[in-house]
């Protein structure tokens, strides 16, 4: 299942020009949170997106926008430092360059990161929130143009796009470590403005409880190509007030220590046969 491009695979040959390492689980770092494993990495090659067949250069500054192979708490991994974000102009099958590229070099295990903006007023600013569902009000599916290998749309089911057993591992690690995460549907907006005092009502009223500009088009993509998904929201801002980007990148540094913990915990549990048996049979 793929769509009409094949800047993935051609990605990958790039890639494999460079290092033979398949990584068994992928980590998207989202705005604030690109340092969250910086020294936890041991990489073997790192590549800027712009040297990828179909990635555009860095659109974002807070996203640094390269992407490191290696070794990530004992096991191989893809880390990716920054995406690429559907307001950025590339068309919605940009935003999936991500989980497709992961796909393609082999990861079977995909972790999203995000800054999001809370719209439950439980949620408290810095929390992390793992997200159980999510609202996608792009305004376009990030399958659209995909076909299966008999020429049909991809008809995926989205039941289960956050794989629960992932969501365990994720709630119980933050209970050993002391971090404070909640559960939570994730809506996704286009952007790149931020949400008015209606809109944050209206989505509240939707059964958001936060809200971003990324994450979804990944995860939709990653589900349609067979990899399980966590993803985890750092709650930088109350949605609809009057904060900047420069005060979700503030907020999102520091959550980012949170989010570590949880990481060093998951990703090594992630690799077991009792896990993978256990996650796949889940979904």
């Amino acid at each position: 299942m793929r769509p009409g491009d094949t800047y993935a695979e051609q990605a990958a040959a790039r890639i494999r020009e460079r290092t033979s390492l398949v990584p068994l689980v992928a980590l998207v770092l989202g705005s604030g949170l690109g340092d969250a494993v910086a020294g936890d990495v041991r990489a073997e090659h790192e590549f800027a997106y712009a040297e990828l067949p179909g990635f555009p250069p860095q659109g974002v500054r807070s996203h640094p926008g390269r992407l490191a192979l290696g070794d990530l708490y004992g096991v191989p991994a893809a880390v990716f430092r920054g995406r690429i974000h559907y307001y950025e102009g590339h068309g919605i099958g940009s935003t999936t360059l991500i989980a497709r590229l992961a796909a393609e070099l082999g990861v079977k295990d995909m972790i999203l990161t995000n800054a999001a903006g809370g719209l439950n007023r439980a949620l408290k600013v810095g929390q992390l929130m793992l997200i159980e569902d999510h609202l996608n009000f792009l305004g376009v599916n990030p399958l659209s143009g995909w076909r299966t290998p008999g020429g049909d749309p991809a008809f995926v089911s989205l039941a289960g796009v956050y794989d629960p057993r992932l969501i365990e591992l994720a709630e119980t690690a933050a209970r050993r470590a002391g971090v404070d995460a909640a559960r939570g549907v994730y809506a996704c907006l286009p952007g790149p403005s931020f949400e008015t005092p209606s809109e944050t009502r209206f989505l509240a009223g939707a059964g958001a409880d936060a809200v971003g500009m990324s994450t979804v088009p990944e995860a939709v993509a990653s589900k349609a190509l067979g990899m399980l998904v966590l993803a985890v929201s750092c709650i930088t801002n109350v949605a609809g007030s009057a904060d900047t980007h420069e005060d979700v990148l503030t907020v999102a540094s520091g959550g980012s220590r949170d989010l570590r913990e949880i990481l060093a915990d998951v990703i090594p549990r992630l690799t077991t046969e009792e896990e993978r048996w256990t996650a796949t049979s889940k979904t």
